[in-house]
């Protein structure tokens, strides 16, 4: 018996319209940017990015009490670049 298929997230074919937009501001971060996010709990972030993986699904930012939090592209509803 096979294992069923992952889809990679960066694999554009079938994903909304909605969600293609989403993916391609979240890759299109770079480090320093200043970027308010808006988890699927609701809830906001804000901060710097620090750093991001190669494939850019996955950043690390810092807030403005220094705390480092990881962020997956699939854990947010919305970005915005501020600065």
């Amino acid at each position: 018996m096979s294992e069923p298929q992952q889809r990679d997230p960066a694999d554009e074919e079938h994903l909304s319209e909605g969600e293609k937009h989403h993916l391609l501001i979240w890759t299109s971060l770079a480090r320093g940017d200043v970027v308010s996010l808006q988890g699927n709990n609701a809830q906001t972030y804000g901060g710097i990015i620090e750093s991001k993986t190669s494939d850019g699904l996955i950043i690390w930012i810092r807030d403005e009490l220094n705390d480092r939090k990881l962020v997956h592209v699939r854990d947010c509803r919305s970005v915005h670049v501020i600065q």
